[in-house]
């Protein structure tokens, strides 16, 4: 008789799955790169073979005008397109490079600006982020230009990042079901996805809790959806992650921290202070009670929330106050105009204030005074509370994306002594 499988150990073998795959593939990278893009290209060209022939076929045989034609002769002539230029030509490895290349160039432009802001705010540490600006952009230049040349540094670049991901995943899998009550407070180093593909986990998270409402189990159903893993004495710290699929924004996400039934979100919420295309604008901090506050998201933006309730010991609990009082200090009071904006709505931050009592605020300094939608944003205002609990989302320079830390979050939930006891849908 075949054992059936418990969620957690599915959960378990998957990420050890992931991390010995990620482990494979960074080490034939590392030492082939070139030849391991060209096969993957094939592979690729291969798919797009076998469907191009098979929806023709299929509309051959069955006679469905629900299958296209140019659909399947779009995908046979995209194959055979693929495996020439792969064979006769080195242009599909070269923009494989280029996208390479790119992301350094787009992560070189969010650490120089992140270097300016923090000169400006006169917050120590900045130079930090002006030679990794130098270093990425360099590299990142010198391959946009000469992919056939720089190529083989950005195979040996990936390849390293695969392999230390890889190792992340095996040891995320093997300390899995290990219990975590009694550890001594710390940050644990860990990678994780890139910040161009963690962006739309949340989204993702959406899609999967839209298709479960869609099987009919939750007829007549009212109210948040919660599953709770294990009973716990309430610590009232909860992070909340928005998302929804009405714009490239929403798709993104958000988050918050609800402590004791308030919550504390931080973001770009005066409108009259951004600049660069609305991606930097003063830092606002509101404290406002949660359910009014849910009432509002969803109805204003048309949000989901997803919130996970973590298990804090009595330090933990202890630490996070801590932290806490010490944003407090750095924190006066902020009235939002009011102002219309150019539809004649009242600003966010305005109706935050007047229709729900939420307190507003703005920072006098710290790296927070300046909000920055990719590296000073609200999930690393978020994580600098929650690392009090002994997290371990924190990038090398600090630049989390909501789908970042919903990634870590569910890998929480599902081990059998996370720090995520409850998730709750609203």
């Amino acid at each position: 008789m075949v054992r059936k499988l418990s969620v957690e150990e599915v959960a378990r073998r998957r990420t050890l799955l992931f991390g010995v795959l990620a482990v494979i593939f960074g080490i034939l990278i590392f030492r082939n790169g070139v030849g391991f893009t060209k096969f993957s290209l094939d592979l690729l060209a291969i798919y797009f073979l076998v469907d191009g022939l098979g929806s023709f076929l299929l509309r051959f045989l069955l006679r469905s005008k629900s299958i296209s034609y140019s659909h399947s002769i779009w995908f046979i002539f995209l194959s055979l397109a693929l495996i020439w230029l792969n064979r006769l030509s080195s242009l599909p490895v070269n923009l494989v490079v280029i996208c390479l290349g790119a992301y350094q160039l787009g992560s070189a432009i969010v650490y120089g600006i992140t270097f300016w802001l923090y000169k400006a705010n006169r917050v120590k540490g900045g130079w930090l982020y002006l030679w990794d600006a130098l270093l990425n952009g360099g590299i990142g230049l010198a391959t946009v230009l000469e992919p056939g040349s720089d190529g083989h540094f950005q195979f040996i670049l990936l390849g390293a990042y695969l392999v230390l991901l890889g190792i992340s995943n095996i040891r995320d899998g093997i300390l899995f079901d290990k219990d975590q009550q009694g550890q001594e407070l710390k940050r644990r180093f860990r990678i994780s996805l890139p910040v161009i593909f963690a962006a739309f986990i949340p989204a993702k998270e959406l899609k999967r809790f839209n298709q479960f409402l869609q099987k009919g189990s939750s007829a007549g159903h009212t109210g948040p959806y919660r599953l709770v893993k294990k009973e716990e004495e309430a610590r009232e710290l909860e992070i909340l992650v928005h998302t929804s699929d009405s714009n490239l924004f929403g798709a993104i996400g958000h988050v918050d921290i609800c402590y004791q039934g308030k919550v504390i979100s931080y973001g770009s919420y005066d409108p009259f202070s951004e600049r660069l295309f609305g991606t930097i604008g003063d830092g606002v901090l509101f404290k406002v009670d949660k359910e009014p506050y849910i009432e509002l998201c969803k109805k204003e933006s048309q949000k989901t929330l997803f919130g996970y309730s973590l298990s804090l010991t009595e330090e933990e609990n202890q630490a996070v106050e801590k932290r806490l009082a010490e944003i407090d200090q750095l924190l006066e009071p902020w009235d939002p105009p009011s102002r219309l904006l150019e539809d004649g709505q009242p600003t966010y931050a305005y109706k935050l204030k007047y229709d729900l009592g939420a307190e507003l605020y703005k920072f006098t300094s710290s790296r927070f005074k300046s909000y920055f939608v990719l590296s000073t944003n609200c999930c690393l205002l978020a994580d600098s509370i929650v690392g009090q609990a002994g997290t371990a989302v924190l990038d090398v320079r600090g630049v989390i994306a909501p789908g970042t830390y919903q990634d870590y979050l569910e890998y929480e939930f599902e081990a059998p002594n996370g720090l995520v006891h409850t998730r709750t849908v609203y």
